[in-house]
């Protein structure tokens, strides 16, 4: 199966994303793994990678429908993936990723913010109790950050990387070499 390894503050990973649920909708078969790149507990100034890669990629967002302007924070998104666990769980992760990729590039929106990313879940479909109740549970939260490191350790850096058969792919290959990874 192909895995592509994303997070939602990078513009080629969100590209990447938006390129493979148009493949998975059309019946291939994609496993999306979140990796928070900035791996911190706050927010920050845009850094230089994100704005390189947003000039270089908002062209493609737009035409792959994800509008996307300058952000003024690029915040951690350990907990907006943690939301992202509940959403696939639920059957709601395509419009979960969405939901995120639109509030952030589209309105700015600060995906730390506990209440703004339950605001979001419910616009994706989730109900707002398990998703605080996943918010709030620091075992849960910890053990992501855990399976994230570990990604850390086998070779992830930044995203967005595909990986086939553990074997880790560029994730700006060309469409028809995405539709044969995927089988479609």
């Amino acid at each position: 199966m192909l895995t592509l390894h994303h997070d939602i503050t990078s513009p080629a990973a969100a590209v990447a994303v938006l390129r493979l649920q148009a493949m998975v909708d059309a019946g291939a078969s994609v496993r999306f793994s979140p990796l928070d790149v900035l791996g911190l507990e706050i927010d920050v100034p845009p850094t230089r990678r994100l704005l390189e890669e947003l000039s270089a990629y908002a062209e493609r967002a737009g035409e792959l429908g994800l509008a996307m302007r300058r952000p003024s924070r690029q915040p951690p998104t350990l907990r907006a993936h943690v939301v992202g666990e509940v959403a696939e769980a639920a059957g709601l992760g395509a419009s979960w990723r969405w939901t995120c990729l639109r509030a952030y590039w589209g309105k700015d929106r600060d995906l730390l913010d506990e209440a703004t990313l339950v605001e979001l879940a419910v616009a994706a479909g989730l109900e707002a109790a398990p998703v605080r109740q996943a918010l709030g549970d620091r075992l849960r939260v910890h053990s992501l950050r855990d399976r994230m490191l570990q990604q850390r350790r086998r070779g992830l850096g930044g995203v967005p990387v595909l990986e086939f058969d553990g074997t880790f792919v560029p994730a700006d290959l060309a469409d028809e070499d995405l539709r044969r990874l995927v089988g479609l």
